[in-house]
C-alpha cells in the first residue's frame, strides 16, 4: 500500500527487462516512452564507428520531466502503486520525490540494477540493444562513474535488489501475540460504550469519534470504510495480523482471495501479495469467496453497534 518504486540503472542495465519479467508494464511510467510521445526519433552520427544511429530525442527532456512529475503526483494522490522507469543514478534524482512521499505518506523503494553490472557489460549490451535504445557510450561511462561515487540512497528511502521486488510488493502481517486482547470498535458504537484503552490491548477503529479520541495512540489502528477515507484521510483499507498464533485480516468489506494470493508463509509469518492493488480497491464490495484463504473480520458482517472482541 502506498509504495513508489524508482528503477536505478544506466542504459543497458536491464530496467525494461525487469519491468517485463515482473509484468509491471501497466504500472510503469517510462521517461523514454514519454519522450517518444513528444517527438519522433532523431539521428546521431557516431564518428568512431562511422555509423548513423536513430535515437530517442533529448531536446524534450524538460517537458518530459514535467509530464513524469504530473503523472507521479496524480497516481500518488489516489494511493496507487507507482513505478518510475528511469536512471535515477545520483541521490538528488531520488531526493526529487521526497516532498510527494511525505505529502501522500508513501514508502519509496529504489530498485538497484547496477550492483551486478560492470561497465564492460553495460557497454557490450548497449551495442546489441534495439536500434533506437542505443545511447552514446560516453553517457554510460559517466553514469557508471556517478553510481560508483554515490552508491547509497538517501536514509529515508529503501534500496532493494531486483530479486527483492516481490517481497517489497507484499504486505507482511503484524504479530499482536504480546497483547492481552484485540478489540474492534465498529462505526456505530456509542461513546459511552467505548472500551477503556489500555496499553496491554490492541484496538481497531471504524468509529470516527473513537478515532478522534484515541487515534494517535500507538496501539490503535483506524481503518477506512469508504474510498474518501482511505485516499483523502490516509486510513488503512485493511490490516493483517497474527494473534494467539492464528492469522487474521480485518477490513470494512470481505477481500477476495485474488487480491491476497499468493500468500507466502515463512516460519509462521504470512505475507500477502497486495502490492499492485490500489488502496481504494480494498473498500469495494465484491461477492465473498466461498472458501477464504485467511480468516476475516469485516465491518459489513458484524453488529456495528457492539464491540467485537477478537479471540
Amino acid at each position: 500500500m502506498r509504495k513508489i518504486f524508482l528503477l536505478r540503472g544506466a542504459p543497458g542495465s536491464g530496467k525494461s527487462s525487469f519491468i517485463a519479467r515482473h509484468h509491471l508494464q501497466p504500472y510503469a511510467i517510462s521517461r523514454d516512452e514519454i519522450r517518444l510521445l513528444l517527438a519522433d526519433l532523431t539521428v546521431y552520427y557516431e564518428e568512431s564507428t562511422d555509423h548513423l544511429h536513430q535515437v530517442i530525442p533529448r531536446h524534450v527532456t524538460v517537458r518530459t520531466e514535467q509530464m513524469v512529475d504530473n503523472l507521479v503526483q496524480h497516481k500518488m494522490a489516489y494511493g496507487e502503486t507507482v513505478i518510475v522507469d528511469g536512471t535515477h543514478i545520483t541521490p538528488d534524482k531520488i531526493e526529487h520525490f521526497r516532498p510527494w512521499v511525505e505529502k501522500y505518506r508513501y514508502e519509496l523503494f529504489v530498485v538497484d540494477l547496477m550492483q551486478n553490472n560492470s561497465l564492460e557489460s553495460l557497454l557490450r549490451r548497449n551495442q546489441t540493444r534495439m536500434h533506437y535504445d542505443w545511447v552514446k557510450p560516453d553517457v554510460i561511462k559517466m553514469m557508471y562513474e556517478q553510481y560508483e561515487a554515490n552508491p547509497e540512497v538517501p536514509s529515508w528511502a529503501y534500496s532493494i535488489l531486483p530479486n527483492g521486488m516481490e517481497r517489497a510488493l507484499s504486505q507482511r502481517e503484524k504479530n499482536l501475540d504480546h497483547y492481552s486482547h484485540v478489540v474492534c470498535v465498529p462505526d456505530k458504537v456509542k461513546p459511552e460504550d467505548f472500551p477503556h484503552v489500555h496499553i496491554s490491548n490492541f484496538y481497531f477503529s471504524f468509529n470516527d469519534e473513537f478515532t478522534r479520541k484515541y487515534g494517535t495512540y500507538r496501539n490503535v489502528i483506524t481503518l477506512g470504510k469508504t474510498r474518501d477515507e482511505v485516499i483523502e484521510q490516509f486510513r488503512l483499507p485493511y490490516f493483517v495480523f497474527k494473534f494467539h498464533h492464528k492469522h487474521f485480516l480485518i477490513s470494512a468489506y470481505p477481500i477476495r482471495n485474488e487480491m491476497l494470493d499468493p500468500i507466502r508463509k515463512v516460519k509462521g509469518v504470512w505475507s500477502y501479495s497486495t502490492g499492485l492493488y490500489n488502496v481504494a480497491d480494498f473498500v469495494k464490495e465484491f461477492p465473498e469467496n466461498e472458501h477464504q484463504h485467511v480468516h476475516q473480520f469485516n465491518l459489513s458482517k458484524i453488529d456495528p453497534t457492539r464491540l467485537l472482541h477478537i479471540w
